[in-house]
C-alpha cells in the first residue's frame, strides 16, 4: 500500500501499470455544501469519523481521516457527497 500525494498520482499510477502492477486507487470524497442538508446520515457510516458536525452543526469532512471507503456516498439522500 502506498500513500501518494494527489499531484503525483497519475505519474506513479502510469509507471506501475506499465510494469503490470495492479493499482487499486482509494477514493476520496467531497461534500457539496449547497446540496447538503446536514442530516448526518453519512456520519453514522463513516468508520474513521472523517465526517462529523462542527460547532455550527454543519457537516465537516476531515480529509486526513478519510480512508476512501466511499460508504458515505450512497447514504446521502441529496447526493451531496461525490467521489473526487
Amino acid at each position: 500500500m502506498l500513500d501518494v500525494p494527489e499531484n503525483k498520482m497519475k505519474i506513479i499510477t502510469d509507471a506501475l501499470q506499465r510494469n503490470e502492477v495492479v493499482v487499486n486507487k482509494k477514493g476520496r470524497v467531497i461534500v457539496d455544501d449547497d446540496k447538503c442538508i446536514d442530516c448526518g446520515a453519512c456520519i453514522s457510516l463513516c468508520p474513521t469519523d472523517a465526517l462529523h458536525f462542527n460547532v455550527d452543526e454543519r457537516l465537516e469532512l476531515l480529509f486526513e481521516k478519510c480512508i476512501g471507503c466511499l460508504l458515505c456516498i450512497d447514504s446521502c439522500p441529496r447526493q451531496a457527497i461525490e467521489k473526487m
